[in-house]
Formats: C-alpha cells, sequence, structure tokens
C-alpha cells in the first residue's frame, strides 16, 4: 500500500520569475521589483542548498494570500466609473474575497497598460480609507494626448486592469508633527486625502493641517464637497488657489480662495515662520514640485522637513 502523499511528497522551491524590464515604472520605488526580485532570488538559492523539503498539508484558512503584491502584477476587475470633473474620473476596482490591500498611508500602485504594442506604466495613489474592504478607488485625470490617458479611455465596467503594489517610503505616525502644510495640484491631491482622514478621523490627533490646493478653475476643484466636510473639523483648513478663475467669480460662503497662480509670496506666507515642528507634503506637475521646493528652501527650510510624492 502507497502511503499517505501529504506525508510523502519532497518538492525543490519553483525559482523566481525574473522580471522584464517594461515592469519597472521608473519613478525610484522602494523596494522596485527588481529589488524584491534579488531578494526572492537569495532565499530561493539558499532553501534549494538544503535540498528537497517535506511538503505541509494545510487544512485551514489561516494564511491567506494578500489582495495585492508588489513583486508582481494583479489583474482587477473595474466595478464603477464615476465622473468628478471634465477630465478627471473616480475608477472603483473590486477586491476579491472582501480583503483590503493593508495599504500604508501615502503608498502608490502602479498601473500597467499597453498601447500600440508600447508597455507603459504610470503610479497612482488609491483615494479611499485605509480600512475598506472589498474595493478601492483611483482618482485619475485624462490627459487629451497623454498615453496612458489613451489605454485609459477604453476602460469600461467589467474590464480587467493590471495593478501592483502597494510602493512608497513615506511614514507617518500621529502627532509626529505640530503642522502639516500641503502643496497639491489636480489630481496631486489623492496621497493627500489618505493623510487628512486619518488625521481629523482621529480623535488623539493634535496636528494641525493646512492643504493649499491649485487649480484652473472652481469647478475644476476635484472632491470639494469631501474637502469642505473635512474643514468641519477643527484642525483643518483648505485654501483654493484657481489660476484661470476671474475674482469676480461667487463660490460657497465660508470657503477660503485665492484667484491667481500660486508664487513665491503665497508660498512664504504660508510657510513662515519656519519651525522645526512643521511638515511640507508636495504633489503636482514637476514644474510645480520644483517650484515649491525652490520657495521653501530660500525660505529655510531643509530637506528633512518637506517630502515629495
Amino acid at each position: 500500500m502507497m502511503g499517505d502523499s501529504s506525508h510523502d511528497l519532497k518538492w525543490l522551491p519553483e525559482k523566481p520569475s525574473e522580471p522584464l524590464p517594461s515592469d519597472c515604472c521608473g519613478t525610484g520605488c522602494v523596494p522596485c521589483v527588481f529589488d524584491l526580485y534579488e531578494e526572492d532570488l537569495k532565499l530561493w538559492e539558499e532553501k534549494t542548498k538544503q535540498g528537497p523539503v517535506q511538503a505541509v498539508q494545510c487544512d485551514t484558512q489561516d494564511d491567506v494570500e494578500p489582495a495585492i503584491s508588489p513583486a508582481q502584477y494583479t489583474s482587477f476587475v473595474i466595478d464603477s466609473i464615476t465622473n468628478v470633473s471634465s477630465d478627471s474620473k473616480i475608477y472603483r476596482f473590486k477586491i476579491p474575497g472582501n480583503k483590503s490591500f493593508g495599504l500604508n498611508i501615502g503608498q502608490h500602485l502602479i498601473l500597467r497598460g499597453e498601447v500600440n504594442g508600447e508597455v507603459i506604466t504610470r503610479q497612482y495613489t488609491p483615494i479611499s480609507t485605509l480600512d475598506l474592504i472589498g474595493y478601492f478607488d483611483v482618482l485619475i485625470k485624462i490627459y487629451q494626448n497623454g498615453k496612458m490617458s489613451s489605454y485609459i479611455k477604453t476602460w469600461n465596467i467589467g474590464d480587467k486592469i493590471e495593478w501592483r503594489g502597494p510602493f512608497g517610503t513615506f511614514s507617518y505616525k500621529p502627532n509626529k508633527f505640530q503642522r502639516i502644510i500641503m502643496f497639491a495640484a489636480g489630481t496631486g491631491l489623492a496621497p493627500m486625502l489618505q493623510i487628512i482622514q486619518s488625521i481629523v478621523c482621529n480623535k488623539d490627533e493634535d496636528t494641525f493641517v493646512r492643504l493649499i490646493f491649485c487649480c484652473r478653475t472652481y469647478e475644476d476643484i476635484l472632491l470639494k464637497s469631501t474637502l469642505n466636510e473635512f474643514a468641519a473639523y477643527w484642525n483643518f483648513t483648505v485654501c483654493y488657489v484657481l489660476s484661470q478663475e476671474p475674482n469676480t467669480s461667487i463660490h460657497r460662503y465660508g470657503e477660503e480662495v485665492h484667484y491667481g497662480r500660486l508664487d513665491e509670496d503665497l508660498v512664504v506666507k504660508e510657510t513662515t515662520p519656519v519651525r522645526s515642528n512643521t511638515m511640507i507634503l508636495i504633489c503636482g506637475t514637476k514644474s510645480f514640485d520644483k517650484d515649491i521646493i525652490k520657495y521653501i528652501t530660500k525660505t529655510g527650510y531643509t530637506k528633512d522637513c518637506y517630502f515629495k510624492f
């Protein structure tokens, strides 16, 4: 009689698959997919030196695979598409098995798509709360001539889309700072939302958050109702900087609006006096980020006082 296969089976661990060059987004993710591959390869080499190991049959459901991995792409189904402005939409993706990602504050995902045979990737930060189960939301701006945008324009409810992650080195602990000043432009709002919500919804938080949100017009303000709800909390305020809106425009009572571009004078006004317990967070276009960093550096802030998403 043959023995119980669950006790007799011996196996060698499978060698990890080397990533393709296109699997790296090139944005300096930590860890990068190639870093993860090198770590897995070292572990595989160590295990194979030890020879075949006995397989263990597991009858419990305690060890649940995570819904997403930074090492490889996973497909998620589009559940809904919601317009939030003339060129931005919120895409909701189903997470199988009522799982959550377990993202940390400020972490992002990598989206992979293919356009005319070319594999392209972009990073996006989910705007859904970190403890949500069963789905995640991503705010995406559609650019008229953007490569990734041309791929995203083809999306329909029910399509399977590839994501990898989470990634990101931003670290935050409650009451780590007395004041956080955020400079965001357009969909650069996404990583800020997670941080704002985690602070204002924590009754033990004493951190004050100030958001300077730059848009072209009043109608372009993304998730304005959500931001105005946050503004009801004692420790959050927001100023909408509208670069192309006439100052005769009518806005909602109680909203703080600055008409004109975000310039050095406004940045200096918002960031002075310089305090050691202040953190400045920045997320926008490359030129936007560069300008903000230039202005706050001149004001006296050092590299350990700001973080660029």
